[in-house]
């Protein structure tokens, strides 16, 4: 890739070599004072309709101006307007077309990246190779791709990510999330779920992915009884009417308060609380909540503990809960305690008031 800083210092040794000063050259370019000296500081680069001027005013030619290279040779086409012609006959690679991307508009690296695409699919034809998808990955290189995907114009980059999904995997494309369409990218998501991928695959594209996409995506998994624990792994970009529906459906289908606990810190409190609650109420150990405690509102906490007492749970079963208790709620359990001459409880009791 082009140094902006380098090719800034030339600009510099060759305008004062012309014994010119910045405003002399900026009144010759047609541009500010302020542009020359943020090329000459390397602080953005000359758009590339103005190099030819620029490198004629400087008394050089283009390659020379951008130091030379493949990357020099390949700008200088896109000047000419023979661009293609060049890609094909000299076999420039997506890393030499990367180094140039950075000085080009998005359609002018497209058509680089697709006559790159062409020359290779044509000479592996006159070469006679056969396997079809040893092909489509050498034609496409993910490595290379996310060094100039950021200058590919998207419906295309879409395109190439799509054949691309397939070779290396939806979870590979995380460097590439950042660029492709939300749209494109929610597809690709889901297919890769649908044959087999796992929600921890997705974590590192959760951020770039629309948030209805991924809520479906998770609630679909959650049906096929997916961990709760792999859930973890996006929950924190998901919509948290979505992480509570899918936490009453793994309840309704005889899930434990602990297997919440791996999403609880993401859950809405008011929905774990009434989830916990019920739990309780229909006869669960209140022993499970512990796993969930911290993020419980203290008063729902209370609740589920008076619930618990009132039932005849051992209140020794409930020491993890102590720390969480309000002083009102322990002073209950310390008056089951003393009814029932639980000296062993009062003690553990009495830590907390």
């Amino acid at each position: 890739m082009f140094d902006a800083v380098e090719i800034g210092r030339r600009i510099s040794r060759l305008r004062k070599e012309k014994d010119m000063t910045q405003p002399a050259l900026a009144d010759v370019m047609g541009v500010s004072f302020q542009a020359v000296s943020n090329w000459e500081r390397g602080a953005s680069m000359p758009d590339i309709g103005k190099l030819p001027e620029l490198a004629q005013a400087l008394g050089v030619s283009v390659d020379e101006l951008l130091g030379g290279g493949r990357g020099g040779e390949l700008i200088r086409s896109v000047i000419d307007g023979s661009e293609e012609t060049f890609v094909k006959n000299e076999r420039i690679t997506l890393t030499e077309a990367g180094e140039a991307a950075p000085l080009l508009k998005p359609k002018q690296v497209t058509r680089i990246v697709k006559a790159i695409e062409e020359e290779k699919e044509q000479r592996q034809t006159a070469e006679g190779e056969e396997e079809t998808g040893s092909k489509e990955q050498d034609k496409i290189d993910l490595e290379s791709l996310v060094s100039i995907a950021p200058f590919l114009d998207e419906d295309y980059l879409d395109e190439l990510a799509t054949r691309l999904a397939s070779n290396v995997g939806i979870g590979k494309l995380a460097a590439l999330a950042p660029f492709i369409s939300e749209e494109t990218l929610g597809k690709l998501a889901t297919n890769a779920v649908e044959n087999g991928g796992t929600l921890g695959e997705l974590a590192a594209l959760a951020p770039f992915l629309d948030e209805d996409d991924l809520g479906k995506i998770a609630f679909s998994v959650s049906q096929k009884e997916g961990s709760l624990g792999e859930l973890a792994a996006i929950a924190p970009f998901l919509d948290e009417d979505d992480i509570g529906r899918i936490a009453k459906e793994t309840i309704g289908r005889g899930g434990t308060l602990s297997e919440l606990a791996a999403i609880a810190p993401f859950l809405d409190e008011d929905d774990l609380g009434k989830i916990a609650i019920t739990c309780v109420k229909g006869g669960g150990s209140a022993a499970q909540v512990a796993a969930i405690a911290p993020f419980l509102d203290e008063d729902d906490l209370d609740q589920i503990v008076r619930i618990a007492v009132q039932q005849g749970q051992k209140i020794s079963d409930l020491i993890a809960l102590f720390p969480f208790l309000s002083h009102d709620t322990l002073r209950v359990l310390v008056e089951d305690a003393l009814k029932k001459n639980d000296t062993s409880s009062l003690s553990k009791i009495s830590m907390f008031l």
